[in-house]
């Protein structure tokens, strides 16, 4: 039945337009949320997302839908858009090429049911079970499936699936709180891990003492790496800031930008990544893209409508922006790698596993000041003392540059794929 619709969507749209693009998205979930210690709340949903966009002598006009019954009154709107929109230089739609391999982030022994989420939840208590001193806040499970239909009038059919399996855990012991989550395509999530190590942090960070303000070496935990310094360089390296002078980097094509032992790739076939996929929201077949090698930008992403604009190529990283959305440019899976220390943290150091506040540093010039969370005085690889409270400042873009070396093991946090980093001369204020 949606396979007819689109059909029909584009032979419909092509009566007023040169070219039409309908992405399909459906998806169904169940999740569990508890309340303290109690799975109190079952949550089941489907949904259905229709995004048609249509081009006419240059001319980009897009519209959504949550309800696909309504394609016709969505293709006039996005029709209406592009009517009244300014043209942009443009060079058409891709057409098919063949995808190699099956869907990248999906896996069959996924289900939605409710019985395997509350077996994950039961599963989290356990872990967090482990230290009887912290308390459990909320936390929950919860699975998913979800397909992308993406065709447009030059033959493109390409279909896509996709799966999620997430548990998280928030604890609290005294005044001092612990969070630990995760999230995978497949079921190899270990929710009693999430929740031993949710009730650690919690236990362990209570009765912190006062630190200096000084300049010290710090380790960050892939989740504060990533908050902190992934989510600003992807909008760094995203085209569209860098031609519209909206980019730290616009200028630094080429030039040393990190230590000389970094590289940063995306990579969109990366195994278990969350972002990995054959194609991107227009149909470009994805591939490898090196952002950073040995410390020297290499190169930024782009979607086909900043290329066209710009004289450039799309990178394949054209992603949605939901289905009120248009098209956005995104990278896959950001994969961090540096020189490999058997113990990043060796000697002394300040370990901190996540940061409050990462949303406010300055996208233009990367300056930052944050608050450490769950934060220990470590001596060679073991924390000694919790630090009561303190503020880390300094500039992420010369964060790379400071870079020393991470650990031997990557996680996954979100699309981004990084392991403990070591960072020398950092400023923190007691």
């Amino acid at each position: 039945m949606y396979k007819e619709i689109v059909t029909e969507i584009i032979e419909t749209g092509l009566h007023s337009a040169d070219e039409v693009e309908v992405a399909l998205l459906t998806s169904e979930s169940v999740s569990i949320e508890m309340k303290r210690s109690v799975p109190a709340h079952a949550g089941e949903s489907f949904g259905s997302g229709l995004i048609i966009r249509v081009i006419d002598s240059g001319r980009i006009g897009s519209s959504g839908t949550s309800t696909i019954a309504d394609w016709r009154v969505c293709l006039d709107s996005a029709l209406s858009s592009a009517h009244l929109a300014e043209p942009v230089p443009w060079g058409g739609l891709p057409e098919p090429v063949p995808l190699k391999g099956d869907s990248l982030s999906f896996d069959d022994a996924v289900k939605t049911d409710p019985e395997i989420a509350l077996s994950f939840c039961n599963r989290l208590l356990e872990g967090a079970s482990a230290f009887p001193d912290a308390e459990v806040v909320g936390g929950g499970a919860g699975l998913s499936l979800g397909s992308v239909l993406l065709a447009n009038s030059k033959g493109i059919w390409y279909e896509e699936d996709h799966t999620s399996v997430s548990a998280s855990l928030e604890t609290i012991a005294d005044q001092s709180t612990g969070f630990e989550y995760d999230r995978s395509y497949s079921l190899d999530i270990d929710p009693f891990e999430i929740g031993r190590r949710a009730a650690e942090l919690a236990s362990t960070s209570r009765n912190g003492v006062p630190i200096e303000t000084g300049t010290y070496d710090i380790l960050l935990s892939p989740i504060a790496f990533s908050g902190l310094c992934a989510t600003l360089l992807q909008s760094a390296v995203n085209g569209r800031s860098v031609h519209m002078g909206r980019s730290f980097l616009a200028e630094k094509l080429g030039e040393v930008i990190g230590a000389d032992h970094l590289s940063v790739i995306d990579d969109p076939f990366y195994p278990g990544g969350l972002g990995s996929c054959r194609f991107d929201a227009e149909g470009v077949p994805t591939r490898k893209n090196i952002i950073i090698e040995d410390g020297i930008l290499k190169s930024f992403v782009y979607d086909l409508k900043t290329a066209y604009r710009f004289g450039k190529e799309s990178t394949g990283n054209a992603a949605h922006g939901g289905v009120a959305g248009g098209v956005s440019i995104g990278l896959h899976n950001m994969i961090f790698t540096a020189e490999t220390m058997k113990e990043p943290g060796e000697g002394r150091c300040i370990s901190i596993n996540d940061v409050i506040g990462a949303h406010t540093a300055n996208p233009l010039t990367g300056d930052f000041s944050v608050e450490v969370q769950n934060a220990f005085i470590m001596e060679d690889g073991i924390c000694q003392h919790p630090v009561r409270k303190a503020m880390i400042a300094g500039n992420i873009f010369e964060m790379l540059g400071r870079i020393t070396g991470m650990g031997p093991t990557p996680r996954r946090v979100g699309s981004v794929i990084v392991p403990p980093v070591r960072i020398n001369g950092m400023r923190l204020i007691g």
